[in-house]
């Protein structure tokens, strides 16, 4: 795919509220920007099945390098896009034109969460309307059950742009695709998917149905069960059910601005922070509804250790300067950070100073 010129008007009308700037992902509400009253509205109203991808010539499947081999069992589609990270709403868009022009009966996107997010808004911004299926099978499966996209506008800035119409897709769990993603990608949505379980509990905003989707993803995902394929993708899209109303919490905040500005995913700094973050929070957190799931006592601590030892699992090193970050880059995050929607919600108040040492401390491995 070729990027295009300019945006849309469409699109520009989508953008979420934020400042925009050249590497950072705008923040934003959340899918569904509700106050602290008890209400969760269902994020995702499709339907997930489990079994075998199948292609027929009516399908436009989009590949990446995670899903580049499906199509070795799983048939031949009419037609095939390739795509690579970054995820750019200019693929989307390139993507929506090809749909127009050829009106496949569906569109199956197979690869990771980034794929899945460029196939997610090309069929919101097409015409032709064909079916969408979406299998994930590389990182950050839990992007197929979240009512929103995060792609690269031309400027650079990462925006996230919710929608409820991309709650109603199709996902298809193949467990033998599944299967064939390395150990480490295995590890670290396992890993990322318990932070993100965490943040929902520990937040100020969940109610009663948001913290009952999260204990029980964050207990499928606890059970490391290397031939139960299917059960930390299941866990996964329970907890984004969570966090669809509720946001996510402090390390995220972090995490997002700077994997956008550093052009990668932000699974693997999520999972690096956590420990920081947890550490951070202490014995102030009751830990009981983590650190049951997680077989750890309820100890900061003792959680802190356990989500270390998920971390290394996944091959994530324990300091951002490891990483290949910058202290500039870790400090320029900070004001983005800040504006992320979770903090209100947090445990107690972060404010700027605070948020920086606590990031100082993780660059350097402290």
């Amino acid at each position: 795919m070729h990027a295009a010129d300019h945006v849309g008007p469409g699109i520009a009308r989508a953008v979420s509220g934020g400042e925009q700037r050249a590497g950072v992902e705008v923040p934003h509400a959340g899918p569904h920007p509700t106050p602290s009253t008890g209400e969760h509205r269902i994020a995702f109203r499709g339907v997930i099945r489990t079994g075998a991808i199948t292609l027929g010539p009516g399908d436009l499947a989009l590949l990446d390098a995670a899903g580049g081999d499906v199509t070795a069992t799983a048939g031949t589609p009419g037609d095939v896009v390739r795509v690579a990270y970054p995820p750019r709403l200019a693929d989307a868009e390139a993507l929506a034109a090809r749909l127009d022009r050829n009106h496949p009966a569906r569109l199956v996107a197979i690869g990771n969460g980034a794929t899945l997010d460029v196939a997610k808004q090309a069929w919101r911004l097409g015409a032709a309307g064909p079916a969408l299926l979406l299998a994930p099978v590389g990182d950050e499966p839990w992007r197929a059950f979240a009512p929103f996209t995060s792609l690269y506008d031309p400027d650079g800035s990462r925006v996230s742009r919710p929608d409820p119409a991309l709650g109603d897709a199709e996902v298809l769990l193949d467990a033998a695709a599944l299967a064939r993603r390395p150990e480490r990608v295995r590890h670290l949505h396992r890993a990322d998917s318990i932070v993100h379980a965490i943040e929902v509990l520990l937040s100020r905003r969940t109610q009663e149905w948001g913290r009952a989707l999260a204990a029980a993803g964050l207990t499928a995902l606890g059970r490391d069960a290397p031939d139960d394929h299917l059960a930390g993708v299941v866990g996964a899209g329970l907890v984004t059910e969570a966090f669809a109303s509720t946001g996510l919490g402090l390390a995220h905040a972090a995490a997002s601005p700077l994997g956008a500005h550093a052009g990668r995913t932000h699974d693997a700094v999520n999972v690096l922070l956590a420990p920081h973050v947890v550490a951070y929070w202490g014995d102030r957190v009751d830990w009981r509804a983590v650190a049951g799931p997680l077989g750890t006592a309820p100890r900061a601590d003792a959680v802190t250790t356990r989500l270390t030892d998920l971390a290394d699992l996944a091959g994530v090193p324990r300091a951002l300067s490891a990483a290949g970050f910058s202290w500039e880059q870790v400090r320029a995050a900070v004001p983005a950070a800040m504006r992320s929607s979770g903090m209100p919600w947090l445990p107690a108040p972060v404010d700027e100073a605070t948020l920086t040492e606590l990031l100082r401390r993780a660059w350097a491995g402290q």
